[in-house]
């Protein structure tokens, strides 16, 4: 499953961070950079936060949490014992979430919920490159009937005197 999937839709109090690809963090409401250690302060705080990939426009919340846990894992005094590490390893591929999600720490609907919401977000990409295509195919036929209203202008041409062009949405063979 990928994390980047896992998108929420942010709400007007919610706090967008936009990162950048010199990995570099920027709160857009302060208008300033901010830290990894800035964005744990805002969860502790209990700031609702997302941060986007400015370049892809992906939901990264997962992946910066994820990388916020692990900062502060290596500055711990102490670490999880190694039979725990070892365990999540052996049955949990090595992610912590995946190991989580077969202790069942995660709601039961969990998993349906994030692949209904992949789906959605892939049926919404559809829906925007069948709008995309289809303002294509309108410009172009515009494009084309002005050409041909100009050409026929040019030579002194009555419209209506030109045979019709094919349509591509038209099989040649009507």
């Amino acid at each position: 499953m990928n994390q980047e999937m896992m998108t929420t839709k942010p709400n007007a109090k919610t706090k967008i961070i936009k990162r950048y690809q010199n990995r570099k963090l920027y709160d857009t409401q302060q208008s300033c950079y901010v830290t990894l250690d800035d964005i744990a302060k805002m969860i502790r705080s209990s700031e609702d936060v997302m941060v986007i990939d400015n370049k892809t426009k992906n939901d990264i919340t997962a992946a910066t949490l994820t990388q916020i846990i692990f900062e502060s894992e290596k500055k711990a005094s102490s670490y999880a014992p190694l039979f725990t590490l070892r365990e999540i390893i052996q049955n949990g591929n090595g992610s912590i979430s995946s190991y989580l999600a077969k202790l069942g720490a995660f709601p039961k609907d969990y998993a349906e919920r994030v692949q209904a919401q992949a789906e959605a977000m892939k049926a919404e990409a559809r829906a925007s490159h069948d709008d995309v295509r289809k303002t294509l195919e309108e410009r172009v036929a515009t494009a084309a009937n002005a050409a041909v209203a100009s050409a026929a202008e040019n030579r002194g041409v009555n419209n209506n005197d030109l045979p019709d062009l094919p349509n591509s949405n038209k099989s040649l063979n009507n």
